[in-house]
């Protein structure tokens, strides 16, 4: 599990607004984390959901096209949902984002959590 790689993940229970059902998920938090959650079965992992749903993709958030990490469908990368989730929720690795689409999703945090 490293950053970057994209997880399917199961999101429920769900409350609210928040994502929900299992739908894949871009990993954010360090590879040093990653790698010592994965290898212990055991802790969390912080992840930004992604949704099909591309009608309007904002400032913050990224689109990711199919082709170019993995997916089925074209998706945005929804910042605004971050998360940290059991490592008992990652189901399969679906693919990446290659680092120009990694730093744009940084980007994208650092936005919607106000760190400039």
């Amino acid at each position: 599990m490293r950053r970057g790689d994209i997880y399917q993940v199961d999101f429920e229970p769900a409350r609210g607004a928040e994502a929900n059902k299992a739908r894949p998920a871009v990993i954010v938090s360090n590879n040093a984390l990653n790698e010592a959650v994965d290898e212990l079965g055991y802790g969390v992992i912080t992840v930004v959901p992604l949704t099909s749903n591309t009608k309007r993709v904002l400032q913050f958030q990224t689109l990711l096209r199919a082709a170019d990490t993995g997916l089925s469908f074209d998706s945005k990368v929804q910042t605004e949902l971050v998360r940290a989730l059991s490592v008992e929720r990652f189901i399969h690795r679906i693919g990446g984002l290659n680092a120009e689409l990694l730093a744009h999703v940084d980007e994208g945090l650092r936005m919607h959590l106000d760190l400039y």
